[in-house]
């Protein structure tokens, strides 16, 4: 049977929902509200490899709002990306020893550190030299290379690599710090609504109507154009990792790009990870971290973080939903 058209993908997903309008269909979510299409404005951008979309209530929308957005996450793309040696990540991961300064670079590390250290180290963002590897992100392994994230040290403003043969790579956090600073922006202009999702990490900003929050899909990790659960939400963060959203097939067998820190390798026991928080950053850290946990420590972790739940799919086809995200999460 062929796969259904993106057409046929929007109306049975629409129908799934109960006929709510479904706004977008990403490589890791679709999104819906009970707002009709036509009371919702969306601009949409491709940054940090990935599609960003800003949706916003017509009656308040002004398109320098949503470019202005666009411009923070940019900002933070060229400053974090380890796809250009000239970035300030880059340069950092080539000075083992010198300090770096930038308020960017310091507030994610900062973040980094913290969840590393929350998770014992499944978010480890020294996880550099494994995604090269693997041949997720350009760039030979080094012959000697270390995966230790407490060799990235915070001072201030000011971050560093302590000793060489760590490298850096943000790509487990950074993009939902990107999408909190396109928040900061809109709220900065009085923007009281939006919905700003960058490839399925996402924050919710207000609500679409007076009566209604904001209604998030989450895709099925198995079949590529279903929907596996729904979620309403206000003024929070959604973020998931799976090990379905990006493969590569080596020597025959396909891997995951989200890796063990322990062992270097792709994890595969668990299928998406998806994480509620008060902010898109720590969402985006949680989800990767609780993605390579083993699940009853990843449930036991997340159930104890206020204002944080979970749920995960696991590859043997067990789920599990955090308490607090019991009565708000509706499977399909």
């Amino acid at each position: 049977m062929s796969k259904p058209s993106r057409r046929q993908f929007i109306q049975r997903s629409s129908q799934a929902l109960g006929g709510l309008a479904l706004i977008q269909a990403t490589p890791v979510w679709a999104f819906a509200t009970r707002a009709p299409l036509s009371d919702l404005v969306h601009r949409s951008a491709h940054i940090m490899g990935t599609p960003i979309r800003v949706s916003m209530p017509l009656a308040s929308f002004h398109s320098a709002q949503a470019d202005a957005s666009f411009s923070r996450i940019q900002r933070v793309s060229d400053l974090l990306t380890v796809h250009d040696n000239g970035s300030q990540l880059m340069q950092m991961n080539s000075s083992a020893g010198r300090w770096t300064t930038g308020k960017e670079i310091s507030d994610v590390a900062r973040a980094a550190r913290t969840i590393g250290h929350q998770t014992d180290g499944a978010l480890d963002v020294t996880i550099l030299p494994a995604m090269r590897r693997f041949e997720f992100l350009p760039g030979k392994e080094s012959e000697s290379y270390g995966i230790d994230f407490t060799q990235l040290q915070v001072k201030g403003q000011t971050v560093r690599m302590a000793k060489s043969g760590f490298e850096t790579d943000f790509g487990g956090i950074a993009k939902g710090y990107a999408v909190d600073q396109a928040i900061s922006s809109l709220q900065e202009e009085r923007v009281k609504a939006a919905l700003l999702d960058a490839g399925g990490d996402l924050y919710a900003l207000g609500r679409p109507e007076p009566d209604n929050r904001w209604k998030i899909g989450i895709r099925h990790p198995n079949r590529d154009h279903d929907l596996i659960a729904t979620i309403e939400i206000e003024n929070e963060a959604v973020a998931t990792s799976g090990t379905y959203v990006q493969t590569r097939t080596i020597n025959g067998k396909v891997v995951s790009h989200l890796m063990n820190p322990r062992t270097g390798r792709p994890v595969d026991h668990v299928k998406s990870s998806t994480i509620v928080a008060p902010n898109t950053m720590t969402a985006d850290g949680l989800a990767t971290a609780t993605a390579v946990m083993q699940p009853g420590a990843a449930q036991s972790l997340i159930e104890s973080l206020p204002g944080v739940e979970g749920y995960w799919v696991y590859s043997d086809g067990t789920h599990y939903v955090s308490q607090g995200l019991k009565s708000r999460l509706k499977m399909l």
